[in-house]
């Protein structure tokens, strides 16, 4: 075959020198290296990293314990719809139990969730939350999805119900009532102090670990969160939580809890540990806490022993609504938009990343731009021999 007929480029290609060839290999193979990266970029934009949460926290080490994934959890069932879930599908999460699980189901419940988590040799997780007068009836009147358990008498039954479950489930881990404390006064609660003592008192018998909820440190004062959690016998159980549901950075929650502990000490309780909700926290603060745009995954969740930070979990489903009145979410239940918004992969171009079609279109461009990179090359070499 002639030069002629093998066209421009490849008369061109036998021509060059082997140092030439080496110049445009190294030309092309750099160009190429900088265009994968930055589709690399583009496709895992917003993800959290896959590292552990972090190292050593006020004296807590990571611990290599395995923590539960619930079967049953909302985002497997979208992942197995759609695989840009997976990175939520695949990681160990906490189990509500509130209306769904009533008092005559809540032990029956609970116990069905233990035994997977037995079974699995990992450690399970539960939120409690139905106390009553729930979330104080939510934002509006009426649009309280939860309401909690009619009165005081139901929810210590239930409470009773979830203790017989947990039973001699060491270690289990349990966040009693979000919100509850801090919320405390804001609406017509009844004995919420007396509710929440019934709760502590009964749970703590169980041998499981037991963390009452203290909201986080935009909410209140550290002063203010360690009198709450006096009053409710924090002392009986392995200590609090912060950050449920909500989006605080690691670092100023850890600040806060130490300061909360710090208050706990002057009142004659000297070992609270706690835990830490990171499942949303990946972008730090937000301006609202329904469904915010703007708020990524946290670190993956990781439990920690030595010191008294015991846990940054993942309490909070991320994916799962926070409500109809959170720019036009469900009431309940699992929100791709949601979802891929925390993934970083909301808008037009993340359908089109997550695409069947995505991956050969990458390949295309990639080739493209690497015959692209090769003429850059050339031209590089022809100046070098113009040079000479």
């Amino acid at each position: 075959m002639s030069d002629r007929r093998a066209g421009p480029i490849s008369s061109w290609w036998r021509r060059v020198k082997r140092g030439e060839k080496r110049t445009v290999f190294a030309t092309g193979a750099a160009s190429v290296f900088v265009i994968l990266l930055a589709f690399a970029a583009v496709a895992y934009s917003g993800q959290r990293s896959d590292g552990p949460a972090s190292g050593t926290i006020e004296g807590s080490k990571p611990v290599s314990a395995t923590l539960y994934r619930d079967p049953q959890l909302q985002a497997i069932a979208a992942a197995r719809e759609d695989s840009r879930f997976n990175p939520i599908a695949e990681t160990p999460q906490a189990k509500w139990f509130s209306d769904w699980s009533t008092t005559t189901t809540v032990q029956h419940d609970i116990r069905d969730y233990l035994w997977g988590a037995t079974l699995a040799n990992a450690i399970p997780t539960i939120v409690l939350y139905r106390i009553p007068h729930l979330d104080c009836g939510g934002p509006t009147p009426g649009d309280q999805v939860y309401t909690g358990a009619r009165d005081e008498q139901e929810y210590r039954d239930w409470v009773d119900g979830a203790a017989a479950a947990l039973m001699g489930h060491v270690n289990a881990i349990v966040i009693l009532e979000p919100d509850a404390l801090p919320q405390l006064g804001q609406c017509e609660q009844g004995d919420r102090l007396g509710t929440l003592r019934y709760a502590v008192d009964t749970l703590s018998a169980t041998g499981a670990r037991v963390y009452i909820d203290a909201g986080h440190e935009n909410w209140l004062s550290a002063a203010e969160a360690a009198d709450r959690l006096k009053k409710v016998d924090v002392d009986k159980v392995a200590g609090f939580s912060l950050n449920v549901s909500n989006f605080n950075t690691t670092e100023g929650e850890v600040r806060y809890a130490e300061s909360v502990r710090i208050e706990l000490s002057k009142l004659g309780i000297d070992d609270a540990h706690y835990v830490i909700d990171i499942s949303r926290n990946g972008a730090g603060t937000q301006d609202t806490t329904c469904n915010p745009p703007g708020a990524r995954l946290g670190q993956p969740p990781q439990l920690f022993h030595g010191g008294t930070l015991d846990g940054l979990l993942w309490v909070k489903n991320p994916g799962e609504t926070d409500g109809s009145a959170c720019r036009g979410g469900p009431d309940v239940g699992f929100w791709p938009a949601a979802a891929l918004g925390l993934l970083g992969l909301d808008g037009a171009a993340a359908r089109d990343r997550g695409a069947p079609g995505w991956i050969g279109y990458s390949v295309a461009a990639v080739a493209a731009l690497a015959v692209l990179a090769a003429l850059i090359g050339w031209v590089v070499v022809k100046r070098r021999r113009t040079a000479r």
